[in-house]
């Protein structure tokens, strides 16, 4: 741990905001080196000032040359930090908010046209390769889709699903070791699960036996690739017509988005106060917490507006896709 000695008109609030933040447990190291170039640029550009005025800080908030955005954004946040601790002391201080903002792929949210034909083409492909696990997997894969498309899993979780991890009275699925080592439970509608079960049945009765998994691939000791079932979904979505006229064609993970959004739909349809039941939704998402969720919600917003003005609310997915 390195300790600076600051020297400009604000070394006080310099060393006690330090001493502050690692009294609650923070290394702060990186930091105390950029409140050593803050301490350096104070002196140099504001003399004997104890006030930090937005011009005060007016040199500190440029890019240098050669300086990364994200660089530039992290000195800025330590000394946003800084002047909130001087605020908390009651010296008043401007709080600098201009911060980086990482940029993010548009999201691609199926319509409910698309879904229809995607699940059409889905329903009705044929491979001509291994023809055997071709067949089986023909049902796998309408079933597989429809779970990703109205839960929510990750294709990880979907695939790596076993027998017995599906409670077949109740209609909750026990997903292990998920995305940051958790598990969760998640609960499936009373026509998903319906499906489910038909597929259990015809699974057994085509291989002879229940397998350990309830997508079992070619060998049936192990499941189905998670980066052959993303590959899959690009076969079918280029077979449908949307794929000709869409500006970027979606991944797989679109079916997650497009989740989120029909259940926005169903609880704006109800009546339902969104916020409210983000925390529900964060926690069947496999969310950290209900403000990654916050985010996530967000980042399908536009999308989201985009849908509403091409579509008519469907209060559901499933007798809208799926062949009996």
């Amino acid at each position: 741990m390195k300790n600076y000695v600051y020297t400009s008109s604000l070394a006080i609030h310099l060393h006690g905001f330090i001493d502050y933040k690692r009294a609650l447990g923070y290394k702060y190291d990186v930091e105390a080196y950029v409140i050593h170039r803050f301490d350096e640029y104070w002196e140099k550009y504001n003399g004997n000032s104890t006030e930090i005025t937005r011009e005060s800080l007016n040199g500190w908030m440029e890019r240098t040359p050669g300086e990364e955005v994200s660089s530039r954004s992290s000195r800025i946040s330590v000394v946003r930090q800084l002047t909130i601790y001087m605020n908390g002391m009651g010296i008043r201080s401007y709080i600098p908010m201009d911060k980086y903002v990482k940029t993010h792929p548009v999201v691609h949210v199926l319509s409910m046209a698309e879904i229809a034909e995607l699940f059409q083409v889905i329903d009705s492909y044929v491979s001509k390769r291994y023809p055997i696990f071709s067949i089986r997997m023909r049902q796998g894969y309408k079933v597989l889709f429809r779970l990703i498309l109205t839960t929510g899993l990750r294709r990880t979780e979907a695939v790596s699903i076993r027998i017995g991890d599906v409670d077949w009275s109740s209609g909750i699925i026990t997903i292990y070791n998920a995305k940051g080592h958790k598990d969760r439970l998640v609960y499936v509608s009373g026509d998903m699960l319906d499906l489910l079960k038909e597929y259990r049945q015809y699974l057994k009765g085509f291989i002879g036996q229940e397998p350990e998994w309830l997508f079992p691939s070619f060998n049936i000791q192990d499941h189905v690739s998670a980066t052959a079932l993303g590959a899959k979904f690009k076969t079918y979505w280029k077979m449908t017509s949307y794929s000709r006229t869409s500006e970027k064609n979606p991944t797989l993970h679109a079916l997650r988005h497009t989740y989120v959004v029909i259940r926005m739909n169903q609880w704006i349809a109800q009546g339902v106060n969104v916020n409210v039941m983000l925390p529900y939704l964060s926690r069947q998402l496999g969310h950290k917490s209900p403000e990654e969720t916050f985010y996530y919600y967000h980042q399908v917003m536009d999308a989201f507006r985009i849908i509403q003005q091409k579509d008519t609310f469907a209060p559901a997915v499933l007798p809208e896709v799926r062949i009996r």
